[in-house]
């Protein structure tokens, strides 16, 4: 692998009321460009889903790269490679879903009442139901003191996004089922999931993407890939992506 190789662009999008920055800390050896998509206002008021989304983000970033996406901003960059293999060269999902919630053969999703549930809250008071959602990325912790205090600045910003369209959101993740997209995407991608995430359960035993794709069950890890395990996802990408042989300071 040459060195422009070796510098390809990363395209990190977050996923539903939080910001991509927070994932800064997994990518902050990055060799190449790194761009920070969180889904806030100005993007979901342009786009009426995820494909939409997808297309608007590949108009916008229109060199190959690597694109990573958090949660359902999995569901944005898998949208975005089944639309153009050639710019998205390789595909990372950290804590995604080709469906997040539970329907006909997809009992790993959040149930159904659970979901309307939280979303009638968030209609509510979206403030507090925001708040109780950031509190369950650390959820399942095994250093919840320092969880609580890596979060708590995030906190303190609070949503970066309205709250019409943290409903809107919801209501994308009530629709959007991209498992025939999954199961079928040729792009190489690499899935990370978290064994101890409390949002999304792992689904590497009930679901087989394409051969494309590796699955990772990252041990410790919660919806919010920290702590320890940032090593073991730090060095999976560094596999998947550039091989061995390269290194991130480059």
């Amino acid at each position: 692998m040459n060195a422009v190789e070796s510098r390809i662009p990363l395209v990190v999008v977050g996923g539903w009321g939080v910001d991509a920055a927070m994932l800064l800390p997994l990518f902050d050896r990055w060799p190449g460009e790194i761009h920070l998509i969180s889904l806030n206002d100005a993007l979901m008021s342009r786009c009426d889903s995820i494909t939409g989304v997808a297309d608007y983000l590949l108009e916008r970033y229109p060199c190959p790269s690597v694109w990573a996406g958090w949660s359902q901003g999995a569901q944005v960059v898998m949208a975005a490679a089944s639309r153009s293999c050639p710019q998205v060269r390789k595909a990372i999902t950290l804590a995604g879903f080709p469906r997040f919630v539970a329907g006909e053969q997809w009992s790993t999703g959040m149930e159904v009442d659970t979901f309307e549930t939280f979303r009638e809250q968030v209609s509510q008071n979206a403030g507090l139901a925001w708040r109780r959602f950031q509190r369950l990325l650390i959820h399942g912790s095994h250093d919840e003191s320092q969880a609580r205090q890596e979060l708590r600045p995030w906190l303190a910003r609070g949503p970066s996004v309205s709250d019409v369209n943290l409903v809107r959101g919801l209501d994308w993740l009530g629709s959007e089922d991209q498992r025939s997209l999954w199961g079928a995407l040729p792009v190489p991608t690499l899935h990370l999931q978290a064994s101890n995430d409390v949002v999304v359960e792992c689904w590497e035993h009930s679901f087989h993407p394409s051969p494309a794709a590796k699955v990772v069950r990252v041990t410790g890890m919660t919806h919010w890939p920290r702590g320890q395990a940032l090593s073991r996802c730090h060095d999976e990408i560094l596999q998947f992506v550039f091989g061995k042989e390269v290194e991130w300071t480059l």
